[in-house]
């Protein structure tokens, strides 16, 4: 039995030669060690697999002092192994470790000159009377754990911005509602074709645009509800490609290569298409002498979320579309932001910074992920991840919107509208006044549970905004059915988020009626909710 400081092994002497090369040789993580000046005399496979560098080439022809060359590459780190010469155990921790090359800077393998991340530590060996002798430098490679990191860092701050995003959405559509309100009333008071008439329409147009940039805001606060058929992307990429094949134009041919058998998937064919033509178009911007754009579809399986390409995505079955172009690439700086809404590389007036946010949205709200690759000088590719239907043509049919009937004429209706904006309340009364209806306000759930206390049956329709200050819509609607009383509410929101559509579902007689509306699609929602044989 050999005793050693601090290790005791059950081997004879004659062993322990042998176990403690093979121990260093077979550890995980890399290992150098050098002497009492720093000269190396040692690493291990882990070492060479981490930077590129064996031990022919660091002892013999280099004859690598650690701490001279790491003075030269890495000043500060130079500084703190110093200590461990002085006979301290030390803890690096954790640093990224790239030489970059210059003058006096010798870069000695590719690895290096990319560059990884470090959990260092090392440790003097020493003499009995405390001299050191050897030095041992523990390197883990933690990269992977720090792009994992930095992916969730990402997704946590898509979500962070998506939540402002809704948010300002929901306070910019309830000011829209009342300019697209008074705007259609002015419109419909005025003769056609009038100065007066035009100025209103204009009006109508520009609230129009705004609620696009809503739209899109909603997106990438993915609050809006995807229409979700099951999709062929074998069939559909062709279209989408033919399309825009005319509108980039020969300078920028698109080559497709699918998959024979790619998996169905769930979808919102125009959002996807969407999606296909943001990519297309951002790569076009990549591109600004021309080049071709390559797009690729293939089925991927993710046993284990440590195989998926995004930290949140769920193991299973997947569509991978990658769009690909030969561009000017993006540094990582670049990388790490480009889903963030307004963020752009664009000179000032050519481009918005939210086209990649609205992709970004988009595919999260079809429960996929998003992930991009990208070197300056070596072009980019952004992958999108789409998962595999689980349904078969005809149930994806069956849950697909239907269209609805024509409206029609009900006759005079006595309306509340319950809404704590007064200038909302205001906008929808004016509205309903023109209709031919008659309606009487309250500023929140309160108000309105006193009028409908009065006559449960009072009312023919009821029109309440769903986020207030005391309760929300629904609170008013699940009190009222708790009496007993039918009576058809339309909820209008700003957000129209899936959760709310699926509590909808789940009450008798309620309709979502996002915001903004005109006054023709408010008239045709009252009027379908208020007829005799609508459908719960």
């Amino acid at each position: 039995m050999t005793k050693q400081q601090g290790l005791h092994l059950t081997v004879p002497d004659s062993e322990v030669r042998k176990l403690l090369e093979q121990m260093f040789a077979m550890a995980p993580v890399a290992v150098m060690i050098t002497d009492a000046e720093g000269n190396v005399i040692g690493v291990n496979q882990a070492h060479y697999e981490l930077t590129g560098l064996d031990f022919n080439r660091i002892v013999n022809e280099l004859k690598m002092n650690f701490p001279r060359y790491l003075r030269v590459v890495n000043p500060q780190m130079a500084e703190r192994l110093e200590r461990v010469y002085q006979g301290e155990v030390l803890n690096l921790g954790e640093f990224f470790y790239r030489v970059e090359g210059g003058p006096g800077i010798p870069v000695l393998s590719d690895k290096l000159a990319k560059g990884f991340w470090l959990n260092s530590r090392a440790f003097p060996i020493k003499e009995a009377n405390g001299k050191v002798t050897y030095v041992v430098i523990f390197n883990e490679d933690i990269t992977a754990k720090k792009e994992l990191e930095g992916q969730l860092f990402q997704a946590q701050k898509m979500e962070t911005i998506g939540t402002l995003a809704g948010g300002l959405a929901h306070d910019f559509n309830n000011i829209l509602s009342g300019v697209v309100g008074y705007a259609s009333l002015l419109a419909a008071r005025l003769p056609t074709g009038s100065t007066d008439h035009d100025a209103a329409r204009t009006i109508l147009d520009a609230a129009d645009r705004a609620s696009t940039l809503t739209s899109h805001l909603l997106t990438i606060a993915r609050r809006s509800v995807p229409s979700l058929t099951v999709q062929r992307p074998g069939a559909m990429l062709p279209q989408t490609v033919e399309f825009l094949r005319r509108t980039l134009g020969p300078r920028f041919p698109i080559r497709l290569e699918l998959d024979d058998d790619l998996y169905p998937i769930e979808a919102d064919r125009p959002q996807i298409e969407q999606v296909v033509t943001n990519l297309c178009l951002n790569a076009k911007d990549a591109m600004p002498d021309g080049g071709e754009i390559t797009i690729t579809g293939s089925n991927r399986s993710f046993g284990t979320p440590f195989e998926s390409p995004c930290p949140d995505l769920a193991p299973g079955d997947y569509v991978e579309i990658a769009i690909s172009d030969q561009g000017v690439g993006m540094p990582p700086d670049v990388v790490d932001r480009v889903f963030e809404p307004f963020f752009t590389t664009k000179e000032m007036g050519r481009g918005t910074g939210l086209g990649l946010a609205i992709v970004y949205g988009i595919v999260k709200s079809h429960h996929g992920c998003v992930s991009v690759r990208s070197e300056p000088g070596e072009g980019t590719t952004f992958s999108i991840f789409l998962p595999k239907a689980a349904m078969d043509g005809e149930e994806a049919e069956d849950m697909a919107p239907h269209e609805q009937g024509t409206s029609t004429a009900v006759g005079t209706l006595e309306v509340l509208v319950v809404d704590d904006d007064p200038m909302v309340r205001r906008v929808l009364c004016d509205m309903l006044y023109k209709m031919g209806h008659r309606p009487s306000e309250a500023d929140g759930v309160q108000k309105a549970l006193g009028l409908l206390g009065e006559d449960w049956n009072r009312y023919d329709v009821l029109v309440v905004d769903l986020v207030m200050p005391d309760m929300d819509g629904f609170d008013l609607v699940e009190a009222m059915r708790r009496t007993g009383t039918d009576t058809p509410v339309l909820l209008c929101t700003g957000f129209s988020s899936p959760d709310v559509y699926i509590r909808a579902a789940n009450v008798s007689g309620v309709k979502i009626l996002p915001k903004p509306f005109d006054m023709q699609a408010f008239s045709e929602a009252v009027e379908e909710a208020a007829r005799p044989d609508r459908s719960e």
